[in-house]
């Protein structure tokens, strides 16, 4: 009886820690966009999070004559696990393309760490390393932030007079704030009435270049 009582208690135990799983995987996806620009450096993000916890995390960032680059995150149960990188940057005054990878194990330790600038690879200190982990924690919150005070990345192609959605093609009505917005690409950080009008926030891009509109970069591989 004792033995059939631990068996049934096992079962248990493993029916309920299956349940918060399904319930987990179950629970909606929660995608949220937004963006910043601080200085020179221009940034898009996108958040995928359930339950309140991120799953991922997708940037893409400009630094003018620095650089630029696109990162890719992943968390496992609220901890970040991994983050994979890739640009330019400047260095011995040009630019190099760069590649940076590091996973964590579920205490934040680097496991895994790679580092190339060109040709060359280079360690990066655990000072480095925790910078990579508040980049990411610091992209998230800015974002969330945004999407509590009804903000979202907005992107579209403007003509002067009329501004194309990138996603649906539909035709929005911007109210610019006074921002000077050029004929083009644009990329802006807006609130939507949820009627076709869009309050512009902040101007993230805007291109008069031919340009396409922008996608979260993907450079992790999907488990």
């Amino acid at each position: 009886m004792k033995r059939f009582c631990l068996i049934a208690l096992s079962f248990l135990l493993s029916a309920c820690g299956s349940s918060a799983i399904s319930q987990h995987a179950l629970s909606p996806l929660e995608r949220l966009s937004g963006g910043q620009v601080v200085g020179d450096a221009s940034s898009l993000y996108w958040v995928n999070q359930r339950q309140s916890k991120p799953e991922s995390l997708a940037e893409r960032v400009w630094m003018g004559d620095y650089g630029e680059y696109q990162t890719d995150y992943r968390w496992l149960d609220g901890q970040l696990r991994e983050l994979k990188r890739a640009g330019t940057a400047l260095k011995d005054d040009k630019r190099q393309p760069f590649e940076l990878h590091v996973r964590y194990d579920q205490h934040g330790d680097a496991v895994f760490q790679r580092y190339k600038v060109g040709d060359t690879v280079f360690p990066l200190s655990d000072t480095q390393l925790h910078q990579l982990s508040q980049q990411a924690d610091m992209a998230v919150a800015l974002v969330r932030e945004q999407s509590r005070d009804g903000f979202q990345l907005v992107q579209g192609m403007w003509d002067g007079q009329r501004f194309v959605h990138c996603g649906d093609q539909a035709e929005i009505e911007i109210n610019w704030q006074q921002i000077n917005a050029r004929p083009g690409y644009i990329a802006l950080v807006g609130k939507s009435d949820g009627l076709g009008k869009v309050t512009a926030q902040q101007m993230v891009l805007n291109r008069t270049t031919q340009q396409h509109c922008l996608t979260p970069p993907r450079l992790l591989d999907v488990s």
